[in-house]
């Protein structure tokens, strides 16, 4: 329930049309909400973000920031430490959290009950969109032979793997992935390796201590966690494989290039899939409430861009789009956004 006033590097980006190809989901918005306002009294607002130390939680500071200079004075806004978008959809829909980062493909899969979610989820309602790039991430160390991933099968190989938590979709897309080349995780027990599911911290630990071989999971232009180890120790990003991209289309992503240069010694571009990120809020959130985030988060939209490089790119017409954000739209947010001469 929420707490409110109860107190271009181009680069192809998941939309509504790989989403349909999916599941089915059509374009969906709600109509404006009539009269919608922005509130008056103090906000009281909880941000479901990612683990301490990630993208997804300087982000999360950085909202704060320009949600506080947009709602009334005495409001609050907690960041949350969570393990990311799968864990969000659910605190956001229960009540647990406000607002939640997401992405477009995992509010798809809860809608329609499929992937990590067993049963349908019909309550998350988008407010934001398009506001960074993603890619898949997988790295190996320097000098770890292994030139493509269906090689691990082929060969049997031992290899020693990091990602995410339970929970989170950096895990989900290790998982998906070694899936696209008819692996999974028993079977990488079987060959002598390992998966290691934790947090950044202690995956970015192991991997430095020469404990784990690859690094799985997704990452930003820039990423923290993903450029130390571009520095140290070193790793190699693999691409994937044809037969991979083609199994996560299936999943609502899209295909895409990481361009070369977005780390140290990444010289080269790699192939695989892109999605961006949303800011979701649930169907119980009021009309004035989500009207008031949207427009206190785009009035501080160059605060925004300037302390986060990920953000750099982006703009009123990008967080408006419908297929940025995917799903259904909060009537809210498209107050707003009428309002503000985006529809």
């Amino acid at each position: 329930m929420s707490h409110l006033n109860s107190r271009r590097t181009v680069i192809k980006l998941i939309g509504l049309g790989a989403l349909n190809a999916a599941y089915g989901i059509p374009a969906a918005w709600a109509a404006a909400a009539e009269g919608a306002k922005m509130v008056t009294d103090p906000a009281h607002i909880r941000f479901a973000t990612a683990g301490t130390g990630s993208g997804w939680y300087a982000m999360g500071g950085a909202f704060r920031n320009v949600l506080l200079k947009g709602l009334p004075n005495g409001s609050s806004v907690e960041v949350m430490s969570t393990p990311m978008a799968i864990a969000n959809t659910f605190l956001v829909s229960r009540g647990d959290a406000d607002v939640g980062l997401n992405f477009p493909p995992v509010v798809a899969w809860a809608e329609q009950g499929v992937g990590p979610f067993k049963e349908p989820i019909s309550n998350i309602r988008g407010l934001l969109g398009g506001l960074d790039q993603y890619w898949q991430r997988v790295t190996v160390r320097n000098g770890y032979e292994l030139e493509k991933l269906s090689d691990i099968k082929e060969k049997k190989l031992p290899v020693r793997i990091g990602t995410g938590p339970d929970g989170s979709l950096n895990e989900y897309m290790a998982r998906l992935i070694l899936e696209a080349n008819g692996i999974t995780y028993d079977d990488i027990k079987g060959y002598g390796g390992n998966v290691v599911r934790s947090g950044l911290s202690v995956i970015t630990d192991l991997f430095q201590d020469n404990r784990l071989d690859m690094v799985m999971g997704i990452t930003t232009p820039g990423h923290p966690n993903t450029a130390q180890l571009s520095i140290a120790p070193g790793q190699r990003f693999l691409g994937l494989q044809d037969h991979a991209i083609e199994y996560l289309k299936k999943y609502g992503f899209s295909e895409a290039t990481m361009p070369a240069g977005m780390f140290e010694k990444q010289d080269y571009p790699v192939k695989g899939v892109g999605w961006s990120t949303g800011i979701y809020a649930s169907s119980a959130m009021s009309d004035d409430e989500a009207y008031s985030i949207c427009k206190s988060i785009l009035a501080g939209i160059d605060e925004l861009k300037g302390s986060l490089a990920s953000m750099k790119d982006w703009t009123p017409q990008i967080a408006s789009d419908p297929q940025r954000i995917g799903g259904t739209i909060h009537p809210g947010a498209e107050a707003y956004f009428k309002e503000a001469g985006l529809r």
